[in-house]
């Protein structure tokens, strides 16, 4: 087998990094714009899933200018950022215009250019940063697109192309990978990526306002992905043994149990026991008994219940949230567990729309 051959059974989405590192995408054999969506879609599946909190925690990688050290968040800002810049400068070049030469940034000191800009990006919630970073990426798709293949394979625009396409989007992938699967874990650990939220009497007030607002935040990723999972693809495998529909299924089912353990707390004055057969078969069986459930009644369940316990948690006295038992029926069951199940099932989701695995 060739070397050429064998660049192309690579499937850039799912092989190992080192391999799609090894690909001659210069090479005219290749689709240009085929790898690029591929390495793209590899990149929006990292962050699938996490949180805000996650994406705003340092330890990604260290600054190359001596700064403090890089999260998620930087790491996407940055990418976006150079989106921004190279459709401006490819759509100069493409009217003849030259093309930008390293000095153009900082004398050629990249390290320090993008130092300097990290705080564009730092206030910048995760949500809107990904929303920006797609119309970004694809105005600058849709403005290089527009070069001649010999021109976008040539000396002069190959580094301000593709390595701010799919290039670029390879080299972080290698710091990222890593990077989000160890957030992902924690996250389904019920990590909050911060202070224990448990209140304080003194912090109460605040503890209750930031409930309500992570709520809006945390709940709100989640049911947009309700959204982007259509209907047929609900009972399908997620590569464990639940599907989309379980998941959904199993958080309904606790949002009303929590929900009864803060309303039983408040009329008798007693927490509830949890299931005395053990929580895995617990889980277990109320995953089972909901099966076959189509998407649309699993939707109102999740609404009635989600409902149902933010009416609970409305209600509850200081005392109740000063109780640890108290909190984690209101925390574990709507912010915690949804959060867990976001972080498992995430990539998944995102990988709905991918071709096919690549046969090799």
């Amino acid at each position: 087998m060739t070397v050429a051959s064998t660049n192309r059974l690579v499937d850039l989405r799912r092989a190992p990094l080192a391999d799609v590192r090894a690909v001659d995408f210069r090479s005219r054999s290749r689709d240009y714009w085929s790898d690029e969506a591929a390495i793209n879609d590899r990149l929006a599946a990292v962050w699938a899933g996490l949180d805000d909190a996650a994406w705003r925690l340092p330890g990604a990688a260290p600054s190359d200018a001596g700064g403090p050290d890089w999260s998620l968040l930087d790491h996407v800002g940055h990418l976006v950022d150079w989106w921004e810049l190279a459709a401006d400068y490819i759509t100069v070049a493409q009217a003849g215009g030259r093309w930008p030469s390293d000095t153009d940034y900082d004398g050629g000191d990249f390290d320090t250019f993008n130092e300097r800009r990290r705080p564009l990006f730092a206030d910048v919630p995760p949500g809107e940063l990904r929303d920006r970073g797609r119309a970004a990426h694809t105005r600058a798709v849709l403005v290089a697109q527009q070069l001649p293949d010999d021109v976008l394979r040539g000396d002069a625009a190959w580094g301000w192309v593709h390595q701010i396409l799919h290039g670029h989007a390879i080299d972080h992938l290698t710091v990222l990978e890593p990077w989000a699967d160890a957030l992902r874990a924690r996250q389904i650990g019920n990590d909050p990526f911060g202070p224990d939220p448990q209140p304080t009497r003194a912090g109460l007030a605040a503890a209750r306002d930031r409930f309500r607002r992570d709520d809006e935040v945390i709940l709100g990723a989640f049911e947009a992905t309700m959204d982007d999972v259509p209907d047929e693809a609900w009972a399908r495998p997620d590569g464990d043994r639940w599907a989309y529909g379980d998941h959904v299924a199993h958080l309904a089912g606790w949002f009303v149990e929590g929900a009864l353990a803060l309303e039983t707390h408040a009329a008798t004055g007693r927490w509830r026991e949890m299931p005395p057969e053990g929580l895995n078969a617990f889980n277990d069986r109320q995953v089972r008994e909901m099966r076959g459930t189509l998407p649309g009644e699993l939707r109102e369940r999740f609404a009635a219940g989600r409902d149902r316990l933010r009416a609970a948690i409305a209600a509850m006295s200081d005392d109740e949230w000063l109780d640890p038992e108290g909190f984690s029926w209101a925390y574990e069951d709507l912010h915690g567990h949804v959060r867990a199940h976001h972080a498992m099932i995430g990539p998944w989701i995102a990988r709905l729309g991918w071709p096919p695995a690549a046969d090799r």
